[in-house]
């Protein structure tokens, strides 16, 4: 079960509870979006992975009751909806959420690339790592691949001057056989279909490095510290 589906299946049980009890005592609307936020927090810590979950539970029924005493045109959800789609559908397709690498994961990415080399970026955002490598190692022959379109976009229009391979699809349909070294910031979820990919496609001596998140049960060659606010890590695997 997906954890969207999981949140419209708990936040649906939350509300139905809900308005059985605010009916027998009738309570205002705003003790109905309390109770509701009450429930579905419940739901999320039993049901949901990230912890994150909890606070869009805990906001969605406030939310939904603002929208409902402001009258709000529904025209503007949908507008609301696109835009999220536009930005994170690479959440909907492999539960690979926006992240942007910052210029210290940058420099300690670039420490690992050998001179000369071909670099991939998966999930590769607005193009950050690509200029980058253009302005600092051009060197680097560099791509990059992005699921959602307005990251791509804003990536297309930064990138168009360079040298840099820029596409709009999958990242997981990229052929890894091309390049000396994968690099991904991706999620935790899609981290051992990765590496099932990289060892059946990329090259003996290619390296695969990923931004802060491991592969389960298969320990990196080693592990650079990034020193940013977040304890960020790069950790490399040495097909």
């Amino acid at each position: 079960m997906t954890q969207a589906l999981r949140f419209a299946i708990i936040q649906l049980c939350a509300m139905m509870m809900a308005a059985l009890m605010v009916s027998v005592f009738k309570w205002p609307a705003l003790h109905w979006a309390i109770l509701v936020a009450l429930l579905s927090l419940f739901g999320a810590l039993r049901w949901h992975d990230g912890k994150w979950w909890r606070f869009i539970h805990l906001a969605f029924p406030f939310l939904l009751l603002l929208g409902f005493h402001f009258s709000i045109d529904p025209l503007w959800y949908l507008a609301a909806l696109l835009l999220c789609w536009m930005i994170f559908g690479g959440v909907l397709r492999n539960r690979v959420p926006l992240y942007l690498s910052n210029a210290r994961a940058l420099e300690r990415l670039a420490e690992q690339v050998p001179k000369g080399a071909r670099l991939l970026d998966l999930g590769a955002g607005t193009g950050t790592v690509l200029a980058w490598f253009v302005h600092h190692r051009p060197d680097v022959q560099v791509d990059g691949i992005e699921f959602s379109w307005l990251p791509w976009l804003l990536g297309r229009i930064r990138l168009a001057n360079s040298k840099a391979g820029w596409r709009h699809g999958d990242a997981f349909a990229a052929d890894l056989a091309l390049y000396d070294v994968v690099y991904a910031y991706l999620s935790p979820e899609p981290m051992s279909l990765l590496w099932t990919k990289a060892q059946k496609e990329m090259r003996p001596g290619s390296l695969l490095i990923s931004n802060s998140f491991d592969i389960p049960n298969v320990p990196p060659e080693r592990v650079c510290n990034i020193g940013d606010w977040k304890g960020s890590r790069l950790l490399v695997w040495k097909i």
